[in-house]
């Protein structure tokens, strides 16, 4: 594997613990991220790693970045409150009929001791759950392996070469390398070029996404049923609200020795609705400033109760942040393998934020990807192999987190849905 040299497009947290990955296994690689910084902007909210996520991880960094990310974690909290937003009385099933499996901000299902996905096998107990917040995962994840990482580096294409890969970027510049991964997110440039074909769907759902600090005067306005855990307060058949309290045991700063930002406790927050909801075209809302987003959450909820519309009148209006929320279909498009470029991720099979599967998702393509490079090397048998492992756990997913957005964000259903 010494001649070998991987192209990684994307540096979210698949491509960079595939990084993470090569580097622990001595194959050499470089990361490009369109990003001139790892705080050019918002990163999102809190994750929760399970379902194999969290083994993904621990395969591929090494013991010391494994310590200090179970030392960064937030604690771990049970379902919290439902109620309504204009009168704060009790829901009993906020999302009647909802998919069994499918309750927002809980993680995928526990998978039992015996179960595997992506080629590991679910310990005695199952697999582990972490409440992790994405910053600093992203953060934790760039360590170590900063000179192999270029930033403001925006992806064009690719062209295939004789003895492997070159990846062009829109400064002028190209990299040649013998195998590249697309790990550029939901509207991939990689996967426009290697299956032009493919088209994801707009599912009509609508996310505005923040946190606000989790200080004195916020515990004092706050409903107090709302911090009990992960709560879903409803303007019924509207809007949905649903928030975290986000609490560290350990402040990342003094675990890392300064290496990562200080934690600060907060409520992480995610408000959901469709178009006529959120109002504006596609393209307003997706060009929506941090500014206009919070008035934006400011005007839908100016009929909610003071105690929950606190939340957003507190908020930090610099973690402020649109979603349209689109999504891969549930079938496996025709495919062949190349020995030269592939994908992961969001890039390849995209889904709803719903029973939080698309980030773990992605860290079990990047374990399995960095397994099969280094026990078959770049060779055709390793993407074949690769493909079909990661459709094996990804195209469920995708129909679950269907299942669940028909029911809880109105999702018309992929067959009535717009390609885009």
């Amino acid at each position: 594997m010494s001649s070998s040299h991987i192209l990684i497009i994307g540096g979210g947290i698949g491509g960079l613990t595939v990084a993470q990955g090569l580097r622990k296994k001595g194959i050499p690689f470089t990361l490009f991220e369109r990003d001139a910084s790892p705080a050019a902007r918002a990163q999102g909210y809190r994750l929760r790693i399970a379902g194999g996520g969290a083994e993904a991880i621990q395969e591929c960094i090494d013991e010391k970045l494994w310590a200090l990310f179970e030392n960064t974690c937030a604690e771990s909290k049970p379902m919290g409150s439902r109620f309504s937003a204009l009168d704060l009385q009790p829901l009993e099933d906020p999302f009647p009929g909802a998919h069994p499996g499918v309750r927002p901000g809980q993680g995928p299902p526990e998978m039992k001791a015996g179960s595997s996905i992506g080629g590991m096998q679910a310990p005695e107990g199952g697999f582990k759950s972490y409440a992790v917040d994405r910053t600093i995962l992203r953060s934790l994840l760039l360590l170590d392996q900063e000179e192999n990482i270029q930033f403001g580096k925006t992806f064009t294409h690719y062209e295939i070469t004789p003895g492997g890969v070159t990846a062009f970027f829109d400064d002028g510049t190209s990299k040649q390398g013998t195998f590249l991964i697309g790990a550029d997110g939901m509207f991939s440039p990689v996967r426009k070029q290697l299956l032009p074909n493919l088209r994801y769907v707009d599912t009509g759902s609508r996310v505005i996404f923040g946190k606000t600090p989790l200080n004195p005067e916020i515990l004092a306005r706050l409903a107090p049923g709302a911090l009990s855990g992960m709560s879903v307060i409803r303007e019924p058949n509207v809007l949905a609200l649903f928030l975290e309290t986000i609490q560290f045991p350990n402040d990342a700063a003094v675990e890392s020795a300064g290496k990562l930002s200080r934690t600060e406790d907060y409520i992480y927050w995610a408000l959901c609705g469709n178009a006529t909801a959120l109002g504006g075209s596609d393209s307003e809302f997706q060009s929506l400033s941090a500014e206009a987003a919070t008035e934006l959450t400011l005007k839908v909820s100016e009929h909610w109760h003071p105690s929950v519309r606190c939340l957003f009148e507190l908020q930090d209006v610099a973690q402020t942040a649109p979603l349209r929320l689109a999504s891969a279909k549930p079938e496996r498009p025709e495919w062949n393998p190349s020995a030269r470029v592939t994908l992961i991720g969001d890039a390849i099979h995209g889904m709803m934020p719903l029973g939080g599967s698309g980030a773990n998702c992605a860290l079990v393509d990047a374990a399995l990807l960095v397994r099969l490079i280094s026990e078959k090397g770049i060779c055709e048998e390793m993407a074949r192999s690769y493909i079909d492992e990661m459709w094996s756990y990804a195209l469920p997913l995708i129909q679950r987190s269907g299942a669940g957005a028909q029911k809880i964000l109105g999702f018309k259903g992929f067959e009535n849905a717009t390609e885009i």
